[in-house]
């Protein structure tokens, strides 16, 4: 893991996932799917961002995708937070 490097932890619904997915393998971020909510129709994915530039606009970008889509979707997604804590499953 490098020095500055930042650990995120999402929850991406398959109606964004290509979208985000773009951003990563665009950028050249690691990122790995964790687990699938088959229930939910989300996967699970941890993001390293490092310290550069294009990192912190890519991470800008897939967090306003997914408030967007939080505030689309407001009323049918209930309390579920897309952005998780370490200690969130």
């Amino acid at each position: 893991m490098e020095k500055n490097e930042i650990t995120k932890r999402y929850k991406v619904p398959q109606d964004v996932i290509m979208d985000i997915l773009r951003i990563l393998f665009g950028n050249k971020i690691k990122h790995k799917i964790e687990g699938i909510k088959e229930k939910e129709n989300m996967i699970i994915l941890q993001v390293n961002y490092a310290d550069k530039a294009n990192n912190v606009s890519a991470q800008e970008n897939i967090e306003a995708i997914l408030i967007d889509y939080t505030e689309y979707m407001k009323g049918l997604l209930g309390e579920s937070t897309l952005f998780m804590e370490e200690d969130d499953n």
